[in-house]
């Protein structure tokens, strides 16, 4: 490995917030400054250091290196419902850290680094303080910040804001927004598994051309597009059997109508992919061709996310995490007890919970067989109501599966009353 390359790797495993200099850097590793600043120079490229006025070089987080807890200046903005009073060009930066100004200010400077957010009050040189160490500001209470703190974030590119709201409701409104971030961020899209790099064929391309892009490429399946290349369909080996080599592969080819962008979940392009059986999938955006998923690609994605404990838990997470189960005569049973997230106005177990909660326990219980599964359709009767602290018990019984689809009846019972009965079809994710 090359000095500078070994520099690089250095400046790395520096912690955030770090300061460096060409002269310490070269001194600390033992090379020339000319090495020194060039390593510097290419992490700024990448990224990994941000030079601040006043402040000097710092070690910050690049993109490659992004939490998945990282939320923007500008996601706080939405969650507080704040007025950016300065910095606008840094709103899109990642915030790293956290810090709530409840403290004497020479006591505050060891919690501040480069790429944090302050939350305080009306505490003038606070705020000036904090942009000074390239840490962003959000003054709750309503409170304004001076002409001369709005200008210095301004030159520094770091926000300050101001929201109405006292310094614990807003913690907690932004607490609640990066776990809602954190969910999103752990359903894996298309854009996470997109094959970018694809071949494809045009409609006016012949069966002969088909064969011999599958012999050089060792595919079977491609995209079919026009000159504006908007995808008409796919074409696979069976769409040629008894076509002659002069054939047109727009006379040929399989209609494909839907519309997968790179936003689009994995999960729902799986549910189309089988309910349409398709073999190949193309990703577009405004119409035109910019990738590929298949089978395979899905089934690999789904596999690692099911794999992959989650970051944090959605409310049927924590709910499911309550039940105990048991096996008895080859069903399953999963029992728990009513608590307050389970009622309704009424006071009593809202029927939409219990509906989600009968069908998720049921997929829970097939993704111990399967990658991934989906919900296709679902059909609850109610017959009683339950109140707070009652016991329940939901019946599993899988009626009828196979390796696309599993047919599954849920019994809901408290005190050996039937509460409710719901009978699901429940697709399972394809395999090539």
């Amino acid at each position: 490995m090359a000095k500078i390359d070994r520099i690089m790797e250095h400046i790395k495993e520096m912690q955030l917030g770090t300061k460096l200099s060409v002269r310490t850097l070269a001194k600390d590793r033992g090379v020339s400054d000319a090495t020194a600043y060039k390593a510097i120079k290419l992490m700024e490229e990448e990224g990994y250091l941000e030079t601040l006025p006043r402040t000097g070089t710092i070690r910050v987080e690049s993109e490659k290196e992004k939490k998945i807890e990282s939320i923007t200046y500008n996601e706080i903005i939405r969650i507080v419902d704040g007025e950016l009073l300065g910095g606008r060009d840094g709103i899109e930066k990642t915030i790293y850290r956290f810090n709530i100004g409840a403290m004497t200010m020479e006591a505050m400077k060891k919690y501040l680094t480069v790429g944090g957010l302050l939350i305080v009050g009306n505490r003038d040189e606070v705020h000036s303080l904090a942009l000074n160490m390239g840490v962003g500001v959000l003054i709750t209470g309503g409170f304004k910040a001076s002409e001369k703190n709005v200008a210095l974030a301004d030159r520094l590119k770091i926000p300050i804001i101001s929201c109405s709201y006292d310094t614990f409701t807003t913690a907690s409104m932004i607490n609640r927004g990066i776990s809602e971030n954190l969910i999103k961020q752990t359903i894996p899209y298309v854009k996470d598994i997109i094959q970018k790099e694809t071949y494809h064929l045009t409609v006016r391309d012949t069966i002969h051309d088909y064969i011999r892009l599958s012999e050089r490429s060792g595919h079977e399946k491609f995209p079919v597009v026009d000159e504006k290349m908007v995808v008409q369909g796919i074409i696979t080996p069976k769409e040629t059997l008894g076509r002659e080599d002069s054939d047109r592969v727009g006379e040929v080819l399989r209609k494909v109508n839907l519309s997968v962008t790179p936003k689009t979940t994995v999960s729902y392009v799986a549910h189309i992919m089988d309910w349409e059986n398709l073999p190949l999938c193309p990703v577009t955006e405004d119409g035109v061709l910019v990738g590929v998923i298949t089978r395979t690609d899905i089934l690999k994605a789904l596999q690692e996310r099911h794999m992959k404990p989650m970051e944090t838990d959605t409310m049927e997470d924590k709910i499911i995490r309550h039940l105990t189960v048991e096996k008895r005569e080859g069903k399953f049973y999963y029992s728990g007890v009513v608590t307050a997230e389970f009622l309704d106005p009424l006071g009593n177990a809202s029927r939409g919970l219990l509906s989600m909660l009968m069908s998720k326990t049921a997929i829970s219980h097939l993704q111990n067989q399967y990658y991934s599964c989906s919900l296709d359709k679902c059909a609850t009767d109610f017959y009683e109501v339950l109140g707070i602290d009652a016991k329940f018990t939901m019946e599993i019984n899988i009626i009828k599966t196979s390796k696309l689809h599993s047919k599954v009846d849920v019994n809901l019972k408290s005190r050996d009353k039937l509460i409710a009965t719901s009978r699901l079809s429940i697709l399972h994710t394809l395999d090539e």
